[in-house]
C-alpha cells in the first residue's frame, strides 16, 4: 500500500473541500474515496465524502457513510454532528436532537458544539428543512435520476 504523510494528506482533503465548494461534486468524491483508501483507518474522509452526498441531496447515502465512520471511531464528534443534521433533514427528528445534545455536551467549548447549538437553537425556533428554498426540488431531482 502506498504511504503518504500525514501533510500530502491533509493537502488532498483541502482539495477535495475546494471541489465541494465549487460544486464540482464529482471531482471532491473521488479525492474523498482516495484519501479514504490510503487512510482507511481514519473516518475524516468518509465524513468528508458524506458531507458531498449530502450537498447533493442524496441525505439516505450520507447518513450510511457517517454511520460507517463512526464505526471506525465511535467518538467522532463531526460525524455525530453531521449524521444529526442529515438524520434532521431527512425527517428523523428525535433521532437527530440526540445527537446534536450529545455533541453539545462533547464539545462545549469547541467549532463543531457551536455547529451544534447553531442547528439545535434553530430547530427549536421553529426551522425546517422544507423552509429552505429548494430542498424538495433537489430531492425530487435526485429520485428521479435513481429511477433511470
Amino acid at each position: 500500500m502506498i504511504s503518504m504523510d500525514r501533510q500530502h494528506l491533509a493537502l488532498m482533503m483541502e482539495a477535495g473541500y475546494i471541489y465541494l465548494g465549487m460544486q464540482r461534486f464529482k471531482e471532491a468524491k473521488e479525492v474523498f474515496e482516495g484519501v479514504q483508501v490510503l487512510k482507511p483507518e481514519s473516518e475524516i474522509p468518509l465524513v468528508a465524502l458524506a458531507g458531498v452526498y449530502f450537498c447533493q441531496g442524496k441525505l439516505k447515502e450520507a447518513v450510511q457513510l457517517y454511520k460507517k465512520a463512526l464505526k471506525i471511531t465511535p467518538e467522532s464528534i463531526y460525524a455525530k454532528a453531521y449524521l444529526g443534521e442529515s438524520l434532521y433533514f431527512l425527517g428523523e427528528k428525535p433521532e437527530a436532537l440526540k445527537l446534536l445534545k450529545q455533541v453539545d455536551l462533547e464539545d462545549s467549548k469547541g467549532s463543531v458544539g457551536d455547529f451544534a447549538r447553531a442547528l439545535l437553537d434553530a430547530i427549536h425556533k421553529g426551522f425546517s428543512p422544507e423552509k429552505l428554498s429548494q430542498v424538495k426540488e433537489i430531492k425530487d431531482h435526485y429520485e428521479k435520476k435513481k429511477k433511470h
